[in-house]
C-alpha cells in the first residue's frame, strides 16, 4: 500500500522524501520577533469606536460617520503625524484662528475681563470663553450641530455653581449643577 500511494504521488509531481529526524539534537524552532508592525490594543480601539450611551440609538450613517471622525482625529493625533510637514501646518493653521481680547481692570480693586476665540477648523469646533464677572463659555459642534452655552460661579472655596444649555437639532437641555472637587 505505501508503495502504490508512493508511485501515486510520483506520478502526479510529488515525491516522498523520508528523513530521519534527530530530536535530540535538533534546536527549537526560534521565532523572531516582530517590532516594526504595530499592533492595535483594546485602547487603540476604544479610541475609535465609540462607546458612549448616545451611540445605542443612532442611525448607520451617524455610526459610520463618528467612527470616521475618532479614526482621522486619532491619526491625526499621532506623534508621526503631529512631526510631519502636515502635522506643522495644521498647527500653524490652528495658532492662527486663536485670538485673545484682555480688557484690563481700571482701579486695582477692578475686574479684569478676558475674552478667548478659537477656531479648530480640522475638528469644526467654535469656541468663545468669557472670564471676568463670571466664567462663561459658549462651543458650538458643526459637526453635530451642538451649541453648548455655560456659566460657572464661584460660591466657596471649593464649589461651584453651574448653569448649562445645550441645544442641538434634536432636543435642549438646561442643566443647574453644583460642582466641588473630589
Amino acid at each position: 500500500m505505501g508503495l502504490m500511494l508512493s508511485f501515486f504521488l510520483t506520478i502526479i509531481g510529488f515525491s516522498v522524501c523520508h528523513a530521519e529526524v534527530d530530536i535530540e539534537t535538533t534546536r527549537p524552532l526560534e521565532i523572531p520577533v516582530d517590532n516594526v508592525t504595530p499592533k492595535i490594543t483594546s485602547e487603540d480601539v476604544a479610541k475609535v469606536i465609540p462607546t458612549d450611551p448616545t451611540v445605542r440609538n443612532s442611525s448607520t450613517s451617524t455610526m459610520m460617520t463618528r467612527i470616521a471622525d475618532r479614526t482621522i482625529n486619532y491619526w491625526y493625533n499621532s506623534t508621526a503625524v503631529k512631526d510631519s510637514a502636515f502635522g506643522h501646518f495644521a498647527q500653524q493653521t490652528q495658532e492662527k484662528l486663536k485670538a485673545d481680547v484682555v480688557v484690563p481692570a481700571h482701579s486695582s480693586e477692578g475686574t479684569s475681563h478676558k475674552f478667548s476665540f478659537k477656531i479648530e477648523a480640522f475638528q469644526a469646533l467654535a469656541k468663545m470663553e468669557y472670564t471676568g464677572w463670571m466664567n462663561a463659555a459658549i462651543n458650538y459642534d458643526a459637526k453635530t450641530s451642538l451649541t453648548d452655552f455655560q456659566i460657572k460661579e464661584k460660591l466657596f472655596s471649593n464649589k461651584e455653581l453651574l448653569l448649562s444649555h445645550k441645544a442641538s437639532k434634536d432636543q435642549d437641555l438646561s442643566m443647574i449643577a453644583l460642582a466641588w472637587p473630589w
